[in-house]
């Protein structure tokens, strides 16, 4: 993905603006962007189901996903207890989209080296994370998931990396501002 802008929009000069959208009355604004906190109840609903993913409608693939994952398990015994997280707790979720590694001895060393690692992400900054979305699940901030979801290593560069973030990070601000509440990035 590779797009950028350059432009800037100032929002006190649209807050400012008398647009034929906004009516001339502040209590009864006919801009949707713009809410009368008097006029919106927000009411909090709890979040009644999650679902994990659906396995594939491709039988055949399905059955090759399914002997790779008994392979792949079979070759690093997940040392878990159901429901509690732990460091290998990632071992026993099924993989949908998990590539077959020929060299499983590799697989292992570069396991390894990737545990004695520092971690990419802290404690703290996932808590947080845990508690911004909260507020979204209640309503209270909007929640902004972007990126690639399956990008190739080849296409993997920091010009994309940069564009990717900048893209996200613009959409939040025009989010922040027309929906007036705060923008969880993910």
């Amino acid at each position: 993905m590779a797009l950028a802008s350059t432009s800037t929009l100032s929002s006190k000069s649209l807050l400012q603006s008398q647009s034929p959208l906004r009516s001339s009355n502040p209590q009864h604004s006919s801009f949707p962007l713009f809410p009368n906190n008097k006029s919106i109840s927000r009411s909090a609903k709890p979040i009644s189901a999650v679902h994990a993913a659906e396995p594939a409608k491709n039988p055949v693939v399905a059955d090759k996903q399914s002997k790779s994952a008994a392979s792949a398990s079979t070759t690093i015994p997940p040392k878990t207890v159901p429901g509690k997280w732990t460091v290998d707790s990632w071992k026993s979720k099924k993989a949908l989209q998990l590539p077959e590694y020929p060299d499983k001895q590799e697989l292992e060393s570069v396991l390894k080296t990737i545990e004695a690692f520092p971690p990419i992400v802290f404690a703290g900054e996932a808590r947080s994370l845990e508690e911004r979305l909260a507020e979204a699940a209640m309503g209270r901030a909007f929640l902004l998931q972007g990126g690639d979801c399956a990008e190739s290593f080849k296409e993997f560069n920091a010009n994309n990396i940069r564009d990717t973030f900048r893209i996200l990070l613009q959409m939040g601000a025009v989010l922040m501002f027309g929906g007036q509440m705060p923008v969880v990035k993910v």
